[in-house]
């Protein structure tokens, strides 16, 4: 992997506090990688896991000794060259056994499915009894991976459709609060309006303008503690018996 590539790669996927000076998605990712590396500590070592639309696998090396297999579509909205897949399927029938999987990773993909009750029925099926998935999902962001972005879900929804398709709900948490929101998409616009200038010009604007508005809105969401919109959710979910 090229140094520009593995650099985008860790500070987008797997932030530490630092790339705070380097990404304009700082606080959806950096929240994001924090809930699944608290979610991956709760996985038994040997667990099964199956990551739906894994693309280039980012979590993989957060489940040391478990079996961890990635399936993905061809096409969309990432070249396949940069994917780092077991086996390709069709975006809605997942080509595995039933009952084989104790956890299946879904992140940041249901969005994209033409039919995602269909692709939850199905990972519901490759999960053992008890088995758990993991989805997460944007609430409030633009449109990516045009055109292939089809959809938002409220909590409400996540909680009915996966209740309606044999799942019981462990839990499903806002990723951030309402001030966090606002600057996130202040930041994410600035960036990507930005066509002029290069990789300087934007890391000027990193340290001067993407900085301070995310660390003044972290501090915000800390004094209030207000959720009342959100980036996203994550939910954990477990197979009914």
């Amino acid at each position: 992997m090229k140094i520009k590539e593995k650099f985008i790669e860790e500070h987008f996927f797997r932030p530490k506090w630092y790339s705070i000076f380097f990404n304009p998605y700082f606080i959806f990712r950096y929240n994001l990688y924090k809930n699944i590396t608290n979610f991956s500590k709760e996985i038994k070592l040997g667990s099964k896991i199956l990551d739906v639309g894994c693309g280039i696998k980012p979590y993989k090396n957060l489940f040391f000794d478990r079996e961890y297999l990635g399936i993905d579509i061809q096409g969309g909205g990432h070249p396949d060259k940069d994917k780092i897949i077991d086996k390709y399927f069709d975006g809605l029938n997942i080509p595995y056994e039933d009952n084989i999987f104790d956890v299946v990773i879904c992140t940041e993909v249901l969005e994209h499915s033409l039919d995602p009750e269909k692709l939850i029925i199905e990972m519901n099926r490759v999960l053992k009894n008890e088995g758990t998935l993991y989805l997460t999902m944007p609430f409030v962001w633009n449109e990516h991976e045009i055109p292939y972005d089809f959809r938002r879900f409220t909590s409400f929804e996540h909680k009915r459709i996966l209740q309606k398709n044999n799942f019981f709900i462990d839990s499903i948490e806002s990723i951030n609060g309402v001030f966090t929101t606002s600057s996130q998409l202040v930041c994410a616009y600035i960036f990507e309006s930005t066509k002029i200038g290069g990789t300087f010009l934007k890391f000027i604007l990193s340290i001067f303008v993407f900085v301070p508005i995310q660390l003044f809105s972290i501090i915000l969401d800390k004094l209030t503690r207000n959720k009342w919109i959100t980036l996203g959710y994550v939910v954990i979910a477990k197979k009914k018996v």
